[in-house]
């Protein structure tokens, strides 16, 4: 028999990852707020993420054995979150905040591209105009400004990178635990990082020896925006498509030029065209989970024979 959906499972997981979507929209605001670089942050990032998974798996009694067949996709996706990461922060650091943030939003039409090479399926006209059309609220936000080039190129790289994990962990997460899963992927990331800052003779001083600004911020990113919320990112892919995980991850950017502005609001101005672009955003969340909702009744009204 052919099993529909639940629909109360699906309302949780869309809860979560809302409530995820906004922890990660204060990812940016970290990544700036540090005052570190962005290889330094990505390192103690991955390290402190480690750690509180570890104590996430003992409360929940969830195994972290490395003997799974997966094992060698999760340490090589974690290779790609590394490069994503890496690229994001690099993003903030050379451009600013909201423009990292916002350039995630191309990741809806990467995942469009993506995730039929991953299930076989044909590409959905609607997400694919969906994705074009949050390319084209990029534009409008952002206007292509010489002074944003280099952070808008780092910020598009990191959002095809972030496509195309999510959908290689939506795979994953169907036959693994979410936290055995992300704690391979971290771990590969902070092995992955810290050879590179070793061979460069430039690994950071120990969260002990940082000043109390940065420590913060290193636990906050690392144990809320990751430990939790990565986490919860990856498990709700058990529930939900890829590509609506990643269409309301275009709330994230939202959610970080808002507290950029209210924050930083000299260096964090927008264009007044990127009111629209974020309206428009919007409107391509709420119209995929229109769609989403109008699949599901099918799906339920389905007698199975």
């Amino acid at each position: 028999m052919i099993t529909s959906p639940d629909p109360a499972l699906r309302r949780n997981a869309l809860w979560l990852l809302h409530l995820t979507v906004f922890i990660w929209g204060w990812t940016g605001i970290f990544g700036k707020w540090i005052d570190q670089s962005a290889f330094h942050i990505v390192y103690v990032r991955c390290a402190i993420a480690c750690a509180g998974l570890v104590l996430v798996a003992r409360w929940m009694r969830t195994s972290l054995s490395p003997f799974t067949p997966d094992i060698w996709r999760y340490l090589l996706t974690g290779l790609i979150i590394l490069a994503h990461w890496t690229t994001f922060y690099l993003a903030i650091k050379r451009g600013s905040a909201s423009v990292a943030a916002a350039c995630l939003s191309t990741g809806t039409f990467f995942t469009a591209m993506l995730t039929p090479l991953w299930t076989k399926q044909r590409i959905s006209p609607l997400e694919l105009i969906l994705g074009l059309l949050v390319v084209a609220a990029l534009v409008l936000i952002f206007g292509l400004e010489t002074k944003y080039r280099e952070g808008i190129i780092l910020g598009t790289i990191s959002a095809f990178l972030s496509a195309w994990f999510n959908v290689v962990n939506s795979r994953l997460v169907q036959r693994g635990e979410a936290v055995r899963i992300c704690f391979y992927e971290l771990l590969a990331a902070m092995v992955g990082m810290g050879l590179w800052l070793a061979w460069q003779h430039d690994l950071p001083p120990v969260l002990w020896h940082m000043n109390g600004h940065d420590i913060v911020g290193h636990l906050l990113l690392g144990l809320v925006c990751t430990t939790f919320a990565f986490t919860a990112g990856v498990h709700v892919l058990k529930q939900l498509s890829p590509f609506t995980v990643i269409l309301t991850v275009n709330l994230e950017p939202v959610y970080t030029i808002l507290i950029a502005l209210l924050l930083w609001p000299e260096s964090e101005r927008m264009h007044a065209g990127s009111y629209l672009g974020i309206a428009l955003i919007l409107a391509c969340i709420a119209v995929n989970g229109w769609h989403q909702r109008q699949l599901n009744a099918k799906a339920e009204a389905v007698v199975v024979r």
